[in-house]
């Protein structure tokens, strides 16, 4: 099962161009994920976990690197537990783009992060980068996620001097 389901995020992540292309073009379907979207995000700047665990659908999974697939929503929010209850680092995201299946029960959103990390002195370190998350449409119409995952930018090297 868990191979399934990262051979089925990869495939599902390198043919986003062509599942958008296929996808319903309704601005009002997109709209909506992009709501939801959004609002997962200021959700968990609320609310921190519970916000968070709001959005995520019983058999929701991510990826984390070095890890196997992670597998129902209370272990994705126990992933995601040691970044939302630390108080020196917090998450917040946009959506950037949104494409809905033709079916109109799938959908995925791709945006940006930012980790913003405090420390002891006040400096604030950021870093920075990307996500995916495939949602799916609930029968009362709302969206939960059913996998999130992302990469983290990586910083640019200092020149080297010879």
């Amino acid at each position: 099962m868990k191979r399934f389901l990262t051979i089925a995020a990869v495939l599902l992540f390198l043919s986003g161009i062509l599942w958008a292309n296929s996808a319903t073009k309704s601005s009002k379907g997109t709209d909506a994920l992009l709501r939801a979207d959004s609002d997962f995000a200021a959700a968990t700047a609320e609310k921190g976990l519970e916000g968070f665990g709001s959005f995520l659908a019983d058999d929701a999974a991510t990826l984390r690197p070095n890890k196997p697939v992670i597998s129902g929503k209370e272990s994705v929010i126990a992933a995601w537990t040691p970044l939302l209850n630390n108080h020196t680092l917090s998450i917040t995201w946009k959506p950037m783009t949104a494409a809905i299946s033709s079916s109109g029960d799938l959908g995925f959103t791709v945006g940006s992060y930012e980790i913003t990390k405090t420390e002891e002195k006040g400096k604030q370190v950021v870093a920075t980068g990307k996500y995916v998350t495939i949602w799916r449409k609930q029968h009362d119409g709302s969206w939960k996620v059913v996998f999130d995952t992302g990469v983290t930018d990586l910083t640019a090297e200092a020149p080297k001097s010879n």
